[in-house]
């Protein structure tokens, strides 16, 4: 889906978004899987969630031209840190930001405390060619009116 088509379908009155930045073919996983997260890479966060994601908030992709500029920066080939797909989540306010459920478990030897289902991966954008891939599975499509047009 064009990058145009996504912004055009995120309703910012009803719902939160965030972005968690990826390397390439983690977002299919992460659509599949869910996304885990680790409570403790990050020092004085009151939301689990925000060790993992940020908020993708209506002023950052108001204007297409600045989010494409935004996703050109976010991208990195570098020995440091490869960031290549920056996968999308969603849900109702009602929510209030609370995405992350316990998991308390190890996966390839790194324990995690929780994770985000699958059925909140709204899908990722593609950082090299800007498109969005939706997962078809999460859970709010009929609330956001995805049409057709949404699906690959």
């Amino acid at each position: 889906m064009e990058l145009s088509n996504f912004i055009s379908k995120l309703d910012f009155d009803e719902f939160d978004y965030f972005y968690h930045e990826t390397e390439r073919g983690n977002g299919e996983r992460i659509m599949e899987e869910g996304l885990l997260v680790n409570g403790t890479n990050i020092l004085d966060t009151d939301n689990i969630l925000f060790t993992t994601a940020l908020p993708l908030t209506k002023d950052l992709v108001s204007d297409k031209k600045n989010f494409e500029n935004f996703l050109n920066t976010e991208k990195s080939d570098s020995s440091f840190r490869k960031v290549s797909e920056m996968v999308i989540l969603g849900a109702p306010k009602y929510f209030n930001e609370q995405l992350v459920v316990k998991y308390d478990d190890y996966h390839d030897g790194e324990y995690y405390e929780g994770i985000v289902n699958p059925n909140f991966i709204l899908g990722y954008i593609d950082l090299s060619d800007k498109k969005f891939h939706v997962n078809e599975n999460y859970e709010y499509s009929d609330e956001l009116l995805f049409d057709d047009d949404f699906h690959r």
